[in-house]
């Protein structure tokens, strides 16, 4: 691995985490030495008035996301779980297996998308291996300043 190319582990766990982010659930920290990202739980967001749907959907992204960026690291048992609460949360009639088609698609399209963010948030997990929800948003103000 060198500086400029960021683990599997640490793409796989920055796009959680971005896409987490872009889709207002809150980050509490992400851990390369675990694998693992703790995220806030879905009840604020229900609290603060957003359609049980986009919040469902919102997860059920950040769920799959990992797997688009490092399509190697696959879907943890951990990811599983956090798409089906989405799948449930969500009381979709669709079939599971075409909301996790349809799903998959717009994890795929948002990390096309955010590749750029992804791979710089990766290299900064490579080199800190575990980040709080504070130090986050420290580093989102970092890269959106001139």
């Amino acid at each position: 691995m060198t500086e400029s190319t960021p683990s599997k582990t640490a793409l796989h766990e920055a796009a959680h985490v971005l896409a987490a982010i872009r889709n207002g659930i809150g980050v509490i920290h992400v851990s390369l030495d675990v694998g693992e990202v703790t995220l806030e739980p879905p009840g604020n967001s229900l609290e603060q008035g957003h359609h049980y749907t986009a919040v469902a959907a919102g997860y059920a992204i950040v769920a799959l996301a990992g797997r688009a960026a490092a399509p190697e690291t696959g879907v943890s048992e951990a990811d599983q779980l956090l798409l089906r609460h989405a799948f449930f949360l969500a009381s979709l009639s669709d079939p599971p297996d075409q909301m996790y088609r349809a799903f998959s698609a717009l994890a795929e399209q948002f990390v096309a998308h955010h590749r750029d963010e992804i791979e710089h948030l990766a290299g900064v997990l490579d080199r800190r291996r575990r980040v709080t929800g504070a130090e986050l948003a420290e580093i989102f103000q970092e890269v959106r300043r001139p």
